[in-house]
């Protein structure tokens, strides 16, 4: 997680609070328009993206796993999200930096650590399908929350004395874009025309994983989330 992640118990217990009350309300409502509203086949690709961000932005549509919500990707090998409507159309992307360690799950023994005592290996950003809403982190700051367990956001690049973010983002390669601890920054530009409207209300993120391939990734999702047509 980054400085700005950091939360108080307070904003930490509304994000959770906000989330259950999406999952409470977001069925109903969801399942009542997909009859409505087909999905048009040639949405959901990712023709620009790598292999294993298409092919699980094709399983999402085919499986409606978005549940007619819109959803991002964050394919952490090369350090990029992509940004999808509710009905799967490409709308932006654009580099993420991400925490240090190339691990996809974070040791929960971290929760009790200071931020300052969490060590490289432990600065992950955790690979799974998340429900995200937007709120606000300790500061009062609006952030899009990913995991509110492990105060795990994605948000605008901060300044960090001696990391350089900004210039990490511009970078052309992503070998550089390992900086944080764990939180998604991006830039701030990508973050308020289109992050901040497109999951103004509810929505997913799909961060892939590195230790596993996708395949095993969508079955795992498709356990825990099994939603067909």
């Amino acid at each position: 997680m980054t400085r700005v992640c950091k939360v108080s118990r307070t904003a930490r217990s509304a994000a959770v609070m906000m989330m259950a009350l999406i999952m409470l309300f977001q069925v109903n409502e969801v399942y009542g328009k997909s009859k409505k509203n087909k999905i048009d086949d040639k949405h959901f690709a990712a023709p620009n993206a790598s292999e294993d961000v298409q092919r699980t932005v094709k399983w999402i549509g085919k499986n409606y796993n978005n549940q007619l919500l819109p959803f991002g990707v964050i394919d952490k090998q090369n350090a990029v999200i992509h940004l999808f409507s509710n009905t799967g159309e490409a709308v932006a992307s654009g580099p993420v930096l991400l925490g240090i360690s190339k691990s996809d799950r974070i040791n929960p023994k971290t929760l009790k650590k200071r931020l300052s005592s969490i060590g490289p290996s432990e600065r992950v950003t955790p690979a799974g399908r998340f429900q995200v809403v937007l709120g606000p982190d300790h500061r009062g700051k609006q952030v899009l929350w990913i995991d509110s367990q492990f105060a795990i956001a994605l948000h605008p690049v901060v300044n960090v004395p001696g990391q350089n973010r900004r210039t990490r983002l511009k970078t052309a390669t992503a070998s550089d874009n390992r900086i944080t601890w764990g939180c998604i920054n991006v830039q701030p530009t990508l973050y308020k025309n289109v992050i901040s409207s497109l999951f103004k209300r509810q929505g997913f993120v799909y961060i892939l994983p590195e230790e596993t391939p996708v395949e095993d990734f969508i079955r795992q999702v498709s356990l825990v989330s099994p939603v067909k047509k």
